[in-house]
């Protein structure tokens, strides 16, 4: 039975995917605007924030995300 278990997961590691039809849709199924505290926005450096800005600009071209009020 041990045997037969190791193969079974061994063999479902080596599967496939079909190609995606929409990696957009993938990333924004996958990720969420980031919005930091203000204590951790304070700590930021100007290269995380930049990172920060740009990842949830990209999220608000792709999936449609709203600015925070």
């Amino acid at each position: 039975m041990g045997k037969a278990l190791m193969l079974c997961l061994a063999l479902a590691g080596c599967t496939t995917l079909p190609p995606v039809s929409n990696p957009r849709q993938v990333w924004c199924d996958h990720n969420e605007a980031r919005r930091p505290s203000l204590a951790v926005l304070a700590a930021m450096t100007r290269a995380e924030l930049n990172e920060m800005n740009s990842f949830n600009a990209q999220g608000a071209k792709w999936c449609g995300w709203k600015a925070h009020a």
